[in-house]
């Protein structure tokens, strides 16, 4: 009888090599079994419901694996007997009900668990699909019987598992639905004769996934899943996790958290399974079988390097599922992207391609933010220091914040006012440099739309808030907000955001407010639509982040890109030049100063030499960094027209008390001579010959020859008020065009006595500025007027009959106009702070840009780039202009 024992013992052993092992892939299902349900019980004896927790024998590695819950620490207790922890769920109406199932029963819907049934192997079993009669599906999960001395026996593992299982009622979690855990006689042929082992035969039945696991599905982005099958797997994982670290009184850490342990149902609803590592933490531990926790690329840094467990480990692991979800690829801060942010980038780019050729206009730019933030999410997840990692609540919740920020756009998109474009503001941070960021605002419909931009921490900006204006019809509105100089990056937790708020308003409302009293005008008129009907105002929200924007965000063809220079002490920007060979812009200002900037190299031009430099300016842009080459204290006197002369690579300049100086490049002053007794307005170089015009207060308009030691070879008189600006006609260059305060526009040729050609009829307030452009093969003109309208006169039609067109939409005076060089474009500048395109053609408005940088002046033009260079009375705004 002893012998026949240890031969029970000993094919009980031989029959253990003989099975298989490996990671856990399985098909699990949702069909319950049609048995008559009762409790499943244990033989061990043990309570099904005392979910027990894990030790470590002091022997072992009790000293070295330690369990964190939350961010607290604390040792794996040692007592070896402990048989019982605090329960996970809520009592009894928590726990999952499951059948008990006999073997036999089992072996008939599994066809004797043939290899043909086999949908899944693991370390701690083989899964094979149960069809009822009544064509249920079951996973049947047939445990292994693995060595004792490095798993423990298989009473508890079977015991602990279906211990977590019997535990654990969600949506996200892989629900058990029955169990066997009966014991039979088996004869076995051995070479002593016949013999008789005592075979348990353990068996898990589990809801059937027919999607599989998750890692059958993953895929790079341009093909696959979508956006939103993706996105509800990720939510889903997220959830399962929570209900494992914070739906019971005591976290269950998973510790195998991957892709094959992700099974996905007949609706791809997330199940979170295989809970055979997790239960690794029962009082039989080693520290054998630690290593041997989890998988690789998946397991937290600080488990393979200390051994350390917290609830931290699993979050870790998700991140790396949530990288893989949205790329297909494992994440490697190692590998081709120099940063986090490259790799964000590159990501959300991708997604947004596919986005665009798959979702409607209305619906991408909401979802590439929601991209971008599980990205953020998922990269903040596998920090290498877990106390960075943020807790599987505050994942959940910032789910939760983009579903209800795409919820609000989608619910209101049919009606809503403004379609706005980022939907995320980037300040990309810089310590003591003051940062600007534009966003633009689309008016589709065909009613003016009143708006109002504030921010959650208005002091933060050096921009003047709240933003008040109207966008008229088919047009859209660019805003640059600047954020004041910081020493430190502003905390992330601040949630610093900019809210819009936007109403329909009548042709008659809110015209010709005075922007001293708009904000307490308009914050009044949106009080009162708001008493009138809530429904009628309408509010978005767009989150402030200190990063630099994801590419594709200022890139697309629509988009206009902004770069702004601020100056120190309000040094207002007078006139502005581009050079036409040479990298360089030149400004004039209030202060008496001459500047220049070079926008393409950002660095200085060595044979420059400076004379009178006075205080640098701060510098802050967008995307750029522009860097002033020289400084030139022309006069105390206000200077407002200055140009380059390429040819003789000279400066030339007036002042206010109408004197003109002229600079080498590389030299000091080289002459400087009195041209008119006030002073000099505008400046105007021949394209060809040497000669250049000045205007200036006192009605009168000269023209200098440089070969001719700058004589005055000529004067023009007519007007009777002061002279704004004067240009070449660049279809004729023999003659020129002139603007007055007295609100004439004069033709003059260099070949006359002095005397106009032709005398315009302008506007009674005054014209304050004037150029030459093309429309349908004919030549015209435009000025800008006092009341902020801009006149429009055909010179190849009657020309005495009046202007044949006028453009209105400025709140202030019209203080520059130009054809844009290259672009269908006719661009306004103004005292109202703001600059506006308009359609060459047709003069329909385009677009409103606010660089909030006080009252245009000037303009001027990079060729080549399609920029437009902006004199402001605070600075300079450099803005690419996309095409129409």
């Amino acid at each position: 009888m002893m012998q026949n024992n240890m031969a029970v013992v000993e094919i009980s052993k031989i029959a253990s090599l003989f099975l298989p092992f490996g990671k856990e892939e399985v098909d699990e299902g949702d069909a319950v079994p049609s048995v008559t349900e009762r409790r499943c019980w244990s033989s061990s004896g043990t309570s099904p419901h005392d979910l027990r927790r894990g030790s470590i024998s002091p022997s072992s590695s009790a000293s070295i694996m330690r369990m964190f819950t939350n961010d607290g620490e604390s040792t794996i207790p040692s007592d070896s007997n402990a048989t019982s922890g605090p329960s996970l769920g809520g009592g009894e109406a928590s726990r999952s009900t499951c059948k008990e199932m006999s073997f036999k029963f089992l072996e008939s819907i599994t066809d004797r668990f043939a290899d043909e049934r086999i949908i899944g192997r693991g370390f701690f079993g083989t899964v094979y699909k149960g069809v009822y009669d009544n064509k249920q599906v079951i996973a049947v999960k047939r445990l292994h019987a693995v060595k004792k001395e490095f798993y423990g026996s298989n009473d508890k593992i079977f015991q602990n598992e279906y211990q977590y299982l019997m535990e654990f009622h969600h949506q996200n979690i892989v629900k058990l639905v029955g169990c066997c855990n009966q014991t039979e006689q088996k004869r076995f042929e051995h070479k002593r004769g016949p013999m008789f082992a005592e075979i348990r035969n353990m068996v898990l039945c589990l809801e059937y996934c027919p999607n599989g696991s998750l890692d059958r599905h993953l895929s790079d982005i341009s093909h696959g899943l979508d956006w939103l099958a993706r996105y509800k797997i990720i939510k889903g994982t997220c959830e399962g996790l929570r209900y494992l670290q914070e739906g019971s009184k005591c976290p269950v850490i998973h510790m195998d958290l991957n892709p094959s342990n992700i099974f996905l149902d007949e609706n791809m609803v997330p199940k979170i399974g295989d809970f055979g590592d997790a239960r690794l933490l029962d009082e039989e531990c080693s520290m054998q079988t630690i290593r041997a926790i989890g998988t690789v690329g998946y397991k937290p840094p600080e488990f393979i390097d200390k051994q350390v467990i917290s609830i931290k480990s699993d979050i870790y692991s998700l991140g790396i599922i949530i990288i893989e979800i949205m790329t297909g690829t494992k994440y490697d801060k190692y590998s081709e992207f120099s940063s986090s942010q490259e790799f964000i980038q590159h990501v959300h780019e991708n997604w947004r391609k596919r986005l665009q050729a798959t979702c409607d206009d209305t619906s991408v730019e909401s979802y590439c933010q929601q991209v971008k933030k599980c990205l953020k999410l998922a990269l903040s997840c596998v920090e290498h220091e877990r106390l960075k990692r943020p807790s599987i609540g505050e994942i959940v919740n910032m789910l939760n914040e983009t579903e209800t920020f795409i919820h609000e756009l989608t619910t209101k998109d049919k009606s809503k006012l403004l379609d706005v474009h980022p939907l995320e503001l980037c300040f990309p941070f810089e310590p003591k440099k003051a940062i600007s960021c534009s966003f633009r605002l689309d008016n589709k419909g065909n009613d003016r739309i009143a708006l109002m931009v504030m921010a959650k921490s208005q002091k933060m900006y050096s921009t003047k808030l709240p933003l008040c204006s109207v966008v008229p019809p088919g047009c859209s509105y660019t805003i640059t907000v600047t954020m004041r100089k910081q020493n430190q990056q502003p905390p992330s937790g601040i949630g610093e955001l900019f809210t819009v708020q936007s109403v329909a308003v009548g042709d008659h409302d809110l015209k010709h407010v005075d922007l001293d009293s708009a904000s307490a005008v308009y914050d009044n008129f949106f009080k009162k639509a708001e008493e009138m009907n809530s429904d009628e105002v309408q509010e978005i929200m767009l989150p402030v982040s200190w990063d630099p924007p994801a590419e594709g965000t200022e890139s697309e063809p629509t988009q206009s890109r902004i770069e702004i220079i601020a100056m120190p002490n309000s040094q207002q920007v007078s006139s502005v030049d581009v050079h036409p060979l040479e990298p360089w812009i030149m400004t004039t200002h209030s202060g008496g100063s001459l500047r220049v900037w070079d926008y393409q190299t950002m660095v200085g031009v060595a044979h420059l030499v400076t004379f009178g430099v006075d205080q640098q300016p701060m510098t802050f842009c967008t995307g750029m960094c522009y860097e002033m080459l020289r400084s030139f204290e022309v006069t105390d006197e206000p200077v407002h027209a200055a140009k380059f002369i390429a040819r003789k690579k000279w400066l030339v300049t007036g002042d206010d008390s109408g004197c003109i100086h002229v600079f080498n490049y590389g030299e000091k002053e080289a002459t400087s001579f009195d041209a008119h007794d006030s002073g000099i307005t505008s400046l105007a170089v021949h394209p060809t010959e040497t000669v250049v015009l000045s205007s200036h207060d006192d009605n009168l308009i000269k023209l200098w020859d440089w070969e001719k030691d700058w004589e005055c070879t000529l004067t023009f008189q007519g007007h009777t008020n002061g002279m704004t600006q004067v240009t070449f006609n660049p279809n004729d260059t023999d003659s020129f065009a002139s603007a007055s305060r007295d609100g004439k526009v004069k033709i003059w040729s260099l070949h006359s006595d002095g005397g106009s050609i032709i005398t315009l009829d302008g506007h009674d307030q005054g014209l304050l500025c004037i150029d030459y452009f093309t429309r349908r093969d004919r030549q015209h003109l435009i000025t800008g007027c006092m009341d902020g309208t801009a006149n429009i006169w055909d010179l190849e039609m009657n020309i005495f009959e009046g202007c044949v067109d006028r453009i209105e939409g400025h709140e202030g005076r019209i203080t520059a106009v130009n054809l844009h060089p290259e672009l269908p474009l006719l661009i306004t500048g103004s005292l109202d702070g703001t600059v506006r395109l308009w359609d060459s053609t047709t003069y329909k408005l385009k677009n409103i840009i606010g660089f909030n940088l006080g009252e245009v002046y000037a303009f001027g033009f990079i060729n080549g780039l399609r920029r437009l260079v902006v004199g402001c009375h605070q600075g300079i705004a450099m803005m690419e202009i996309p095409s129409p």
